[in-house]
């Protein structure tokens, strides 16, 4: 509350911004594992979108983890609001399947995780081949993927940015 009353005070009206960075400048973002994320941290960093955490995902039973939230912030369109489900798997475990799944929808606001299921606009899989396969209404977003990579991350995540290192 003081950082806003000096804010308006002094004329600075996004001084007291919670976001870690601005997008301009991915460089100086590292992403956080998700098991270890608190809420305004960042779980993606690309060239043109921050995935923000919003709301703490709920872990199911065995391997999922559920009404998670997150803000995507880009230069280009601003700041949206997305409910996030993933189903991790475990690649060679007999009965289940050789992929991890991730699927969401936009939401108004982080309060919106969770208060209605099963109402999805994309899904992704990314089998443990390489191949993705795109399922539901919409295309899944660019960052889902790696959002998928860290959601589901078997040991230790590398919180530096994947597609840097493929550049």
């Amino acid at each position: 509350m003081s950082c806003i009353i000096i804010m308006a005070t002094l004329g600075l009206a996004s001084g007291c911004d919670s976001s870690p960075k601005k997008i301009d400048d991915q460089s100086q973002v590292d992403e956080v594992p998700a098991k270890s994320a608190k809420v305004g941290e960042v779980l993606v960093a690309t060239d043109d979108a921050q995935v923000v955490l919003t709301a703490p995902f709920r872990a199911g039973q065995p391997n999922g983890l559920y009404d998670g939230g997150v803000k995507i912030e880009t230069p280009s369109a601003g700041t949206t609001h997305y409910e996030i489900n993933a189903i991790c798997s475990m690649p060679g475990l007999e009965g289940w399947p050789d992929y991890d799944n991730i699927y969401g929808k936009t939401i108004s606001n982080p309060s919106d995780a969770g208060q209605e299921g099963g109402n999805t606009e994309w899904q992704l899989l990314l089998k443990f081949n390489g191949e993705d396969i795109s399922k539901g209404k919409e295309k899944p977003p660019a960052w889902a993927k790696r959002l998928a990579q860290n959601l589901c991350r078997k040991g230790d995540f590398n919180d530096q940015n994947i597609e840097a290192k493929n550049s």
